[in-house]
């Protein structure tokens, strides 16, 4: 799914989230119903500052639209570390039961898989 369209899909739960129809949050926007449409459909391209404000009418963060729904978010005793993405909720949780010489036996393979792939990614 292109960036656009998954920035519509989210445009668009977010409006019917808070009851509103097309028509109505073109008008508060300022826009006509068929661009919102285009933006909902992924076809048009919304700016940063455009994002903000419809956020702000609407009762959602910057990052409701910009984050990817199925990706698993997991926030770590740090409040500032978050890691995003599958299973790693998974690993966390089965790691937390084992030894330490466990742990590093399985750092050793996740460093050793991403050495496969040619470095970071």
């Amino acid at each position: 799914m292109k960036a656009y369209e998954q920035i519509g899909r989210r445009l668009q739960q977010a409006r019917e989230e808070a009851g509103m129809s097309q028509e109505e949050l073109a008008n508060v926007l300022g826009y006509t119903q068929s661009s919102l449409s285009n933006y909902e459909l992924g076809k048009r391209r919304l700016y940063f500052t455009d994002l903000q404000r419809i956020g702000q009418i609407l009762g959602k963060p910057i990052t409701y639209f910009l984050d990817d729904p199925n990706e698993e978010t997991v926030e770590l005793s740090d409040p500032g570390t978050i890691l995003r993405g599958p299973y790693l909720k998974d690993i966390l949780h089965a790691s937390r039961d084992l030894k330490p010489a466990q742990r590093k036996a399985v750092l050793d393979y996740i460093l050793w898989q991403k050495s496969k792939m040619g470095g970071d990614k």
